[in-house]
């Protein structure tokens, strides 16, 4: 793994912990929000009977709790999460989800396993490759998946030599059914073979169901995607299966927004 610095907000992240500014909430808003699950997780250890409240057993997820609570699951005391921002470089045939009905190996099993309700900030396909943004703090996973002013870039295979002039119409801009003008902030020609092409290409929002509109507007057969840059964070020399922890720049970059 990296050596670099590891970089958290305060215990309990921006929104509040334990001791955050809400002095009572639901129980399983308070499991959620301190970063230990999400809220439908939460409310399943509840209902099964994991969580007591002051040493007694507690069944109900909305059951109100005050700062002063004794909240245990498995019975370890809750604290406050440290919030933790990770780069992951996920490998093709690898999912984010369960995907039914077919047995494949998840993003969590690449993921560090002593560190609470991290979850994938959006999704990547399985057969999708490269950068994935993955935190503990809900709030900012929703900046990284749903700012549609972030860049996100890939590279993306396609098969047959495609020509400079195709790289210009792409870069003017091509509309697509049901999503509209697809105009990249940049589109270069990586590499040209007789079999395959490799365009580098980086868009406002950029996610993969557009990519694969526009080759499909465009007839072209597109045999893999890569990621490798979120708004700041670029995925590097970073290797396949392993991840590094965000630098507060990073963190801040995706936080903020675009200039």
């Amino acid at each position: 793994m990296s050596d670099e610095k590891r970089y958290g907000d305060e215990p309990g992240g921006p929104e509040g912990g334990l001791h955050g500014d809400a002095p009572r909430r639901g129980l399983a808003r308070t499991i959620a929000k301190v970063g230990y699950a999400t809220r439908r997780q939460a409310e399943e250890m509840v209902r099964s009977g994991r969580v007591t409240v002051d040493g007694r057993r507690e069944l109900d997820p909305g059951a109100t709790v005050t700062p002063e609570s004794l909240i245990a699951i498995d019975d370890h005391q809750l604290i406050d999460v440290i919030r933790t921002y990770l780069a992951l470089h996920k490998p093709e045939d690898i999912a984010v989800a369960p995907i039914m009905g077919r047995r494949i190996r998840l993003v969590a099993e690449l993921l560090p396993r002593d560190t609470p309700g991290l979850r994938a900030a959006g999704r990547l396909d399985a057969t999708t490759s490269g950068l994935l943004l993955v935190s503990n703090d809900s709030a900012w996973n929703a900046d990284a998946a749903g700012n549609d002013e972030l860049e996100k870039e890939y590279l993306i295979k396609v098969a047959g030599p495609v020509t400079d002039a195709l790289i210009d119409v792409i870069g003017a801009g091509v509309t697509a059914p049901k999503l509209g003008l697809l105009k990249p902030e940049l589109v270069a020609l990586e590499s040209r073979e007789d079999n395959a092409s490799t365009i580098r290409i980086a868009l406002r929002g950029g996610k993969v169901r557009q990519l694969r509109s526009l080759c499909t507007v465009l007839r072209l057969d597109l045999q893999a995607v890569h990621r490798v840059r979120v708004g700041p964070v670029l995925l590097g020399g970073l290797k396949a299966g392993r991840y590094r922890h965000l630098s507060r720049d990073e963190v801040e970059g995706i936080r903020r927004g675009p200039a």
